[in-house]
């Protein structure tokens, strides 16, 4: 295998991939040699955009519009790309959502969003794919959780809720797949720098880089790859985890 491209001749999906921490999630592996294909809802223009900047880069990403609260659209992609790609090697499910809100003034339909786009997405996508992983006998699946899902945020009831099912859905799909030769785990980010964050005020992000121990924001490279390494050889022996990154915010 060659080390520097540890991804060759493999395929991975990364969900809501367009923007964020998915978007540095498609460069980081396409990168690395594979064959990155990712999903988005609405931004059409940014997820062209990141295929030209990997082709240009001399490596291959391509984006597929698809609303992952919706089983039949989600089954439909897989199968396609199933077909014409053969057995996925990785999975990353990325899609998701904040929709903050305080528990006095809870709208329920956007709660309900924020539970099909975060948690209902992550089932369909692995539900989907999961089958021809173990054909294969192979297959990593990485579900993005988050900090929120173990410390719980004010205005997040459904966000935090979400985030620690993912952590439930990571430990029981581990159990499940182990038997296929399928690795689960979950990754939590803290505060990450992307543009959801930027859009706090100035004030509350020094506010919050103080409450962190390393006093900064994490970077959405450092999040790649952390993904990257459980994507590879080196983290078949992991399963059922998973792992903050954090800068010491839960410590």
């Amino acid at each position: 295998m060659d080390a520097a491209q540890p991804g060759k001749g493999k395929w991975v999906l990364v969900t809501g991939g367009s923007r964020g921490i998915g978007r540095a999630l498609v460069k980081h592996l396409a990168g690395q040699g594979y064959q990155v294909v990712f999903t988005y809802q609405s931004s059409a223009e940014a997820a062209r955009e990141l295929e030209r900047e990997v082709a240009e880069q001399g490596g291959q990403a391509e984006g597929h519009a698809c609303d992952g609260r919706d089983y039949d659209a989600v089954r439909q992609v897989c199968e396609q790309l199933v077909e014409r790609l053969g057995e996925p090697y990785g999975l990353i499910n990325n899609m998701g959502m904040t929709g903050d809100q305080l528990l006095f003034k809870f709208d329920i339909e956007r709660y309900r969003e924020v539970v099909a786009t975060n948690l209902d997405s992550s089932v369909y996508f692995s539900k989907c794919l999961a089958p021809a992983m173990a054909a294969e006998k192979r297959g990593k699946i990485i579900h993005m959780s988050s900090v929120s899902g173990l410390k719980g945020n004010k205005g997040q009831v459904g966000y935090s809720a979400t985030k620690a099912a993912m952590m439930g859905i990571t430990r029981s799909m581990a159990l499940e797949l182990a038997r296929f030769k399928i690795n689960v785990n979950a990754i939590a980010p803290g505060y990450i720098a992307t543009e959801m964050v930027e859009q706090i005020p100035a004030d509350a992000r020094k506010s919050i880089t103080s409450s962190i121990p390393l006093k900064r924001f994490g970077e959405v490279e450092e999040v790649a790859a952390l993904a990257s390494f459980l994507l590879s050889t080196q983290a078949n022996y992991i399963t059922g985890q998973t792992f903050l990154i954090d800068g010491g915010l839960t410590a």
